[in-house]
């Protein structure tokens, strides 16, 4: 009997193991931005700009919760309408711990990720951005963001009560749009908006181009899988490019809407596609 009990336990987890993650699709979103999962729950956030366009100053952003299977628990998790949050344009997402980190026109804030409270309010003014885009952080936690118009490199320090600095400034970083970190290199990778580049940013502000291609229109998210394969959005093209760890490109998915601020679920291998003019998310499994 203990010898069945052992063969039917394995066999259960190797059937489990099996079994394939399944791809949603989130419908009635308004202006979809951002697309990422939480690392330690599994629930997905999305960042929603709604009204009055990437740089308007309505207070009516917000940001949809999804649990681990896809499925809506609150539209308007965190919601500008409400009066004690201001979310204008939320469009960058990241997570560090319990705080979920936005980019907002002109600030950064910080909202717990299990309630909704906002924690930190980090005002960009005194450096006159254009408009803050994308975030994320490196392994000491530092926060980085893009000013995809502004044409800067921002630096938030986390662990020194918020400091922020820019790293990197000028027309070379060529409308710096989605960042990430390099998982081999750990240096800062910036794709383009206006240029049609994949640039790595060392700690210096140094900008050296990866990639370069005539097929980059508008490029806006980036990510990488558990290969070290990374993966571009090009937001006009309506393709998502895949770059292997030797930089050979193919074209992943076409014929899609805006895909915006892309991010991917490494433990479920996927890719986070929101369409920002298609007013939805999808994903779709990556090998």
């Amino acid at each position: 009997m203990r010898i069945f009990k052992f063969f039917l336990t394995i066999s259960i987890l190797i059937s489990t193991a099996s079994i394939p993650v399944s791809a949603f699709e989130v419908q009635g979103l308004k202006t979809p931005e951002s697309f990422i999962a939480d690392p330690s729950t599994g629930n997905y956030f999305i960042s929603n700009i709604n009204g009055g366009g990437p740089g308007g100053k309505d207070d009516d952003g917000f940001i949809t919760k999804l649990d681990k299977d896809g499925k809506v628990i609150a539209l308007t998790f965190i919601d500008g309408k409400n009066n004690d949050i201001t979310l204008n344009a939320p469009k960058g997402l990241d997570i560090i711990g319990n705080i979920l980190y936005v980019s907002d026109i002109d600030f950064v804030r910080g909202f717990d990720k299990e309630t909704g409270k906002l924690l930190h309010d980090l005002d960009f003014k005194t450096f006159n951005p254009s408009s803050l885009n994308d975030l994320t952080h490196d392994s000491q936690n530092n926060l980085y963001v893009s000013d995809w118009i502004g044409n800067i490199i921002f630096k938030i320090d986390t662990k020194n009560n918020y400091k922020i600095s820019i790293i990197a400034k000028g027309n070379a970083l060529g409308g710096p749009n989605g960042l990430n970190i390099h998982p081999k290199t750990k240096k800062l990778i910036n794709v383009t908006w206006e240029a049609g580049k994949v640039q790595e940013i060392d700690s210096s502000g140094n900008v050296k181009v990866l990639v370069e291609d005539k097929r980059f229109k508008n490029l806006d998210g980036i990510d990488f899988d558990n290969n070290g394969n990374m993966f571009v959005s090009s937001f006009t093209g309506g393709e998502i490019y895949k770059i292997t760890p030797d930089l050979k490109i193919e074209v992943f998915l076409k014929g899609l809407t805006s895909p915006a601020d892309i991010n991917i679920d490494r433990k479920k291998n996927l890719l986070l596609i929101p369409s920002f003019e298609g007013n939805s998310a999808k994903t779709v499994t990556i090998q």
